[in-house]
């Protein structure tokens, strides 16, 4: 986070989050149910976990043989990002269950994948819940030197293409989070305390680096069933499944032509108007994207409700749609996952073009 960026809401409007609170508060006690985990997320996080552990264990054992190997490893790179979406984004907001102990522990899954769960927890849950798309703060913003998520003058040359390449640079997303972003973010100062990590928590991520490099490269060399290029190609097909799945998901949610893009400074709004002006959800409807994609694909109740487990969302949405509208605010959805795509896509490519980024910002900061 820039040390010179800073965004701060309007402290006395409480409007929008009364209201919402009060319906919410409601709706559950009405029913007499939990806002945690019920048997629906029991369900998923066994088909999610136990499929990415049987695919595992197929890769690790050889069994498969190198040509099946290879488009098993794309579909664990895909059923671990079911595991992200569905069980690890759930537990480290603590939404998953009301016992912390049990959040932790499913924390620990993200971990096993390669990304650290509490870095991820500072980056995500802090820092791009509370400064949603803006732009020297939301480190969501930031993949890399090849990407221009957000409206700038005199963007570079290269970003007009970015349209075009984007989805492949997707691909290596997990691959920095296991072997730079999380190193960066837990040797950085921490902008909750002011203050650098603890040694002893810099060892636990790293420590957890080697245990996720010891199940997916270390174990299969050390069962012997394949070379050490093919287990290196069957590895970085796994990221790069993992990577654009996970990447794709994520920026649907915010880098669309109907969210917006707030400069840092003062605005006269509150924290969750400025969610419902960043936040877009895409193929609400879709069952079967709603059952993989964890509630990501509602990522406007995810970031007003994070507290909560996602497979409420689809009962809840209605809700925060009518106390949105009662408001005069925004809610930005896309109907299908392809329609959110080319949304997203066609914002690259605006966001890539010097003649029309100034007024993308105007327009942005209007929203």
């Amino acid at each position: 986070m820039s040390n010179n960026a800073r965004l701060t809401f309007d402290p006395r409007d409480h409007r929008l989050q009364t209201a919402l609170r009060e319906r919410i508060n409601a709706y559950f006690t009405e029913r007499g149910i939990s806002r945690h985990a019920d048997g629906r997320m029991v369900a998923k996080t066994v088909v999610f976990l136990g499929g990415s552990a049987a695919l595992w264990a197929l890769l690790a054992s050889g069994v498969t043989g190198a040509w099946l190997g290879l488009p098993l490893a794309v579909l664990l790179g895909v059923m671990l990002a079911g595991v992200g979406f569905n069980v690890c984004h759930d537990a480290i907001h603590g939404s998953y269950s009301s016992r912390p102990w049990v959040n932790r522990l499913l924390s620990h899954t993200f971990d096993l994948m390669g990304a650290s769960s509490y870095t991820w927890a500072r980056a995500h849950n802090f820092v791009h819940h509370t400064y949603t798309n803006v732009p020297g703060m939301d480190h969501d913003l930031e993949p890399g030197p090849f990407l221009l998520l957000y409206p700038r003058d005199n963007p570079g040359f290269v970003y007009r293409f970015q349209h075009l390449y984007a989805l492949v640079l997707y691909c290596f997303t997990t691959l920095v989070w296991v072997f730079k972003k999380d190193f960066e973010q837990v040797f950085s100062i921490d902008p909750r305390t002011g203050k650098r990590e603890p040694v002893g928590q810099v060892v636990q991520v790293i420590g957890w680096k080697l245990v996720h490099l010891a199940l997916f490269l270390g174990v299969p060399l050390w069962v012997g069933a394949f070379a050490w290029w093919q287990v290196a190609i069957g590895y970085l097909a796994m990221q790069a499944a993992l990577g654009l799945t996970s990447a794709v998901v994520f920026q649907l949610a915010h880098v669309v032509e109907s969210t917006a893009f707030p400069q840092p400074g003062a605005v006269n709004h509150s924290w969750a108007e400025h969610q419902l002006r960043t936040t877009s959800n895409f193929a609400p409807r879709n069952r079967l994207a709603s059952f993989f994609f964890g509630g990501l694909n509602r990522q406007v109740e995810h970031h007003l409700l994070a507290k909560i487990c996602h497979v409420h969302y689809p009962q809840l949405a209605p809700i925060v749609r009518a106390v949105a509208f009662e408001h005069g605010l925004p809610y930005h959805e896309n109907p299908t996952f392809l329609h959110a795509l080319g949304s997203h896509l066609r914002t690259l490519q605006r966001f890539g073009h010097p003649t029309t980024v100034s007024q993308l910002r105007l327009a942005t900061e209007q929203m």
